[in-house]
């Protein structure tokens, strides 16, 4: 009897266990990163009576044992490890794990290691980060910054975690030393269109005009001279941005005079003939049958076939003149004037190799070696130097053509149009020029209306000594600019501006301009801030093919490190991932330095991978630290130690620590809190379990009680 009495009392107590454990569990619910736990009930020693035993062969079965049980008790109350809800916050350290395993933290600075999944952190006076509790958070911290310098920018967001944890502490006045720039990149797509989207007259690229970064600053050539940079003409544009496209042997006639020669005619009634810039011309006149002379019968004749031969005749003063304006289109047989079959009767006086030459032919070619003995040309200073050559020598053969005695002087002027100079040359004759522009072409080489017209405005039907006359077409090239910080070892920075210059087909020139008083290394002996002669080269699809010089150097000429060298990351060759040139507009899509300016700590936030980065006030951002992780075999064997801490216990295993979201470690969430994972419902529901479970033992105690005075009865 005394057994179910104690039995009884053994359930109540059992259950005033589980009921304190479920108190806490409901006092703890808003308890952060709080895990619940449960009591879990075992029954006691059994007394038993007898044995069970096994079935007999031949006879009896097998009997169950005999045994009664002394109770219920309480075997261990376990911790319930489950995820609990997370709740944002506005505070940039709280955190919270996403997943298995616990914040390190340590009392003592390192020596003793505890573990929380309570992440409400913060910094102290000397920058650790720690608990409520002043616990220091346990995990991995950046070394010296100065070493930032040498650093990639893939490290910029890594800490190395191969390391022994320690303290995490921030330094609050921490300052980022500057990192001198030592690579430039770039993007970017170069225009390959016949329509340029971005251009600039040639004469913005005369040595008179000066820097768009800079005012002061004047951009000569190697010589100190204001010249005419020679460019290609095969990539120029005109005024409206149409591209000349000038193919090989196309070009233009330049006429200086009008072509012009005398002779008399011999009156005759035989056949007369004569060959007129390869036209044969026959005619027969009996004066005194037709009444027309001789000398009109051969201007007759020869005005017949003049809208192949460009020449007109005409009487003057009883002598026969031919006369070329030159200014019909095409080849070269209706241009000058030339006896290809020497005259025969009437014009006897026309020998065979008599020409007058007063109109040029100006043929483009893409060969390097243009010949000018033939008017090819490949540039503009080409043609401008052919132009005033032909000129002087139509003006006065006499004279030489060179540039310190030519009195026709042409250049490319100030509006970037060709301009044609008619001086004085000192003599008593008006030398004046008559200017006539037309195109050439022939049954293979078709005409280019655009450069034409271009050319059209040196035309003038008297250029006087003093006169001036400019081409109609202002030609440009296609360009590109774009500009980029870089920054020198003591964190000045300054602007380099990249201007691109089509030069070719498939080619482009680039120059980079620094604002004095920095130096180029190789930069122009006047100018040293400016560093010329930068080639790039494309595929055909438009892929870089190559580029020159792969690498700058300057000095600041402030007392920083000196020559800083940069190189020019412009992209790999075959590839679209840096320079292209498409027929697209012109467009920088991204260029950058990577050196930075010193810069002071802002901000700072947590990554999911719980590193800690700091933004700087020069736009930099950097890994700091990083939280460590501790996984264990069996974390319900940790021991609570108050203050949501635990600590290892034998039961736990030992900490397995690494980085999150590493290995079973989950990741980090900033800015959150992991809330207690108690149910109410759960828990209360429980409280009634408990409840009820208490009251029916303590009815068993009563029960056996009434049972024992039903036997102390017996003796009464």
């Amino acid at each position: 009897m005394l057994k179910s009495l104690w039995s009884g009392v053994s359930g109540m107590q059992a259950h005033q266990i589980a009921l304190d454990v479920e108190s806490n569990n409901i006092s703890n619910v808003n308890t952060v990163g709080f895990k619940y736990s449960r009591a879990s009930f075992v029954d006691m020693l059994s007394q038993i009576k007898h044995i069970a035993t096994s079935p007999y062969k031949n006879g009896l079965g097998g009997q169950n044992d005999y045994s009664v049980g002394l109770g219920v008790g309480v075997e261990a109350t376990t911790k319930v490890f489950s995820q609990g809800n997370t709740q944002n916050t506005d505070i940039k350290t709280d955190l919270a794990i996403e997943g298995d395993g616990f914040f390190i933290v340590s009392p003592d600075r390192g020596i003793t290691r505890n573990y929380t999944r309570n992440g409400e952190f913060l910094f102290d006076a000397n920058g650790n980060l720690v608990n409520a509790g002043g616990y220091i958070v346990q995990g991995w911290a950046r070394g010296e910054l100065a070493d930032v310098e040498y650093m990639s920018e893939d490290d910029f967001f890594k800490v190395d975690s191969t390391g022994p944890i320690q303290n995490i502490r921030i330094d609050p006045a921490m300052v980022m030393p500057a990192k001198s720039t030592t690579s430039i990149t770039l993007r970017a797509n170069l225009n390959a269109g016949k329509k340029a989207d971005q251009m600039i007259s040639l004469s913005s690229l005369d040595s008179s005009i000066k820097s768009e970064v800079n005012p002061q600053i004047r951009l000569y050539d190697s010589a100190n001279k204001i010249q005419q940079e020679a460019y290609d003409f095969g990539v120029l544009f005109n005024v409206d941005g149409d591209a000349l496209a000038l193919k090989e042997n196309q070009g233009i006639w330049i006429s200086y005079q009008v072509a012009q020669m005398r002779q008399a005619v011999v009156p005759t009634a035989e056949s007369s003939t004569i060959g007129i810039n390869g036209e044969e011309i026959s005619f027969i006149n009996d004066s005194a049958a037709t009444g027309i002379s001789s000398i009109v019968a051969a201007q007759n004749a020869i005005n017949a076939v003049s809208d192949k031969t460009g020449v007109q005749a005409y009487v003057d003063n009883g002598l026969l003149r031919l006369e070329n304006q030159n200014d019909k289109n095409g080849d070269r047989s209706n241009k000058n004037i030339l006896i290809t079959s020497g005259g025969t009767g009437a014009l006897a006086n026309f020998a065979q190799g008599d020409s007058v030459i007063t109109a040029f032919a100006y043929n483009y070619t893409k060969s390097e070696d243009a010949d000018s003995t033939i008017g090819q040309f490949r540039t503009t200073e080409d043609l401008r130097a052919l132009i005033q050559q032909d000129a002087n020598v139509i003006k006065n053969p006499q004279v030489q053509y060179a540039d310190s005695t030519a009195s026709v002087k042409v250049s490319v002027n100030s509006h970037g149009m060709f301009e044609m100079q008619n001086l004085d040359d000192g003599d008593d004759l008006q030398n004046n020029l008559n200017i006539n522009i037309s195109s050439f072409y022939s049954s293979n080489v078709t005409d280019n209306v655009l450069f034409k017209e271009s050319m059209a405005g040196l035309a003038t039907t008297s250029l006087v000594e003093g006169g001036n006359a400019t081409s109609t077409g202002v030609f440009g090239v296609a360009t590109h600019a774009t500009s980029v910080d870089v920054v020198d070892s003591l964190g000045s920075k300054h602007t380099i501006r990249f201007e691109f210059f089509k030069v070719g087909d498939s080619e482009w020139s680039f120059r980079a301009i620094l604002p004095e008083p920095a130096q180029f290394l190789g930069g122009s002996a006047i100018r040293p801030n400016i560093f010329e002669g930068g080639r790039a080269t494309f595929n055909s699809d438009g892929s870089l093919a190559g580029m020159n010089p792969p690498v700058l150097q300057f000095d600041p000429k402030n007392g920083s490190t000196a020559p800083q060298r940069i190189e020019l990351a412009f992209g790999d060759n075959g590839t679209f991932g840096g320079l292209t040139s498409v027929d697209r507009v012109s467009e920088t899509y991204n260029i950058a330095g990577n050196g930075y300016q010193a810069g002071d700590l802002e901000d700072i936030r947590f990554d999911s991978n719980g590193t800690l980065l700091g933004a700087f006030s020069n736009g930099k951002a950097l890994a700091l630290a990083q939280v460590a992780l501790a996984n264990f075999a069996n974390n319900a064997g940790l021991q609570a130690e108050g203050g949501n801490i635990y600590s290892q216990s034998g039961n736990s295993g030992g900490p397995i620590i690494g980085a999150p979201n590493t290995g079973r470690r989950g990741g980090i969430s900033g800015s959150k809190l992991e809330m207690s994972n108690v149910d109410l419902s759960r828990a209360l529901t429980q409280l009634i379990v408990v409840q009820r479970g208490f009251q029916a033992n303590s009815k068993a105690v009563t029960t056996s009680d009434q049972i024992l005075n039903t036997l102390l009865g017996l003796k009464q």
